[in-house]
C-alpha cells in the first residue's frame, strides 16, 4: 500500500525550481503517485486596473504576457517530464490559496515545495511555505532552496 497517492508540486521560477522538481518526482515515483505541478501568477493589483484610465491598458496586456509566458514554461517543462496537460496547472492568485484549492479540488495527499529559508521579519510575517502548511490537510514537505 503506497501512503501518497497524488503529489503536487508548486513551482514559483525561482533558481531551485529543479531542485524540487526532482525530490518531488523520486517521492512521486517511490509511492507510484500521480504527479502534478502549479504555477501560480500572484495577482496584479487589480485595483489599479481599474483606477487609472491612463495605465489600465498597460496593465491588462502586462497581465496577459505574464500568463501566457507562465503557461510556455510549464508546458516546456511538463514535456521534459513527459506528464500531461492535464497535471500542469496556472492559476492565477495568492499563492497559498490557489495551492490550498488546489489540494482539495484534486485530493492531494502530499505538497513537495520550496522553501527559501527566511529569517527574521519574513518569517514572522509568514512565507507561502509556512501559509500552506497551516492551511492544508495534507502532508508538506519542504524542500530547502539551494541558493
Amino acid at each position: 500500500m503506497s501512503v501518497y497517492s497524488k503529489v503536487l508540486i508548486p513551482l514559483d521560477f525561482h533558481g531551485d525550481n529543479e531542485w524540487i522538481v526532482a525530490k518531488g518526482m523520486k517521492v512521486a515515483a517511490d509511492h507510484g503517485a500521480e504527479l502534478f505541478l502549479l504555477h501560480v501568477d500572484e495577482t496584479l493589483a487589480e485595483r489599479y486596473l481599474f483606477e487609472s484610465a491612463s495605465f489600465s491598458g498597460h496593465l491588462k496586456g502586462f497581465k496577459q504576457e505574464i500568463c501566457q509566458e507562465s503557461q510556455q514554461r510549464m508546458r516546456a517543462l511538463a514535456k521534459d517530464m513527459q506528464l500531461d496537460d492535464d497535471h500542469v496547472l496556472v492559476r492565477e492568485g495568492k499563492a497559498a490559496k490557489a495551492i490550498e484549492a488546489t489540494v482539495t479540488e484534486l485530493g492531494i495527499d502530499l505538497i513537495v515545495m520550496g522553501t527559501h529559508g527566511h529569517s527574521g521579519l519574513q518569517r514572522l510575517l509568514g512565507s507561502t511555505a509556512n501559509r500552506v502548511l497551516h492551511s492544508v490537510d495534507c502532508d508538506v514537505l519542504t524542500v530547502r532552496s539551494k541558493e
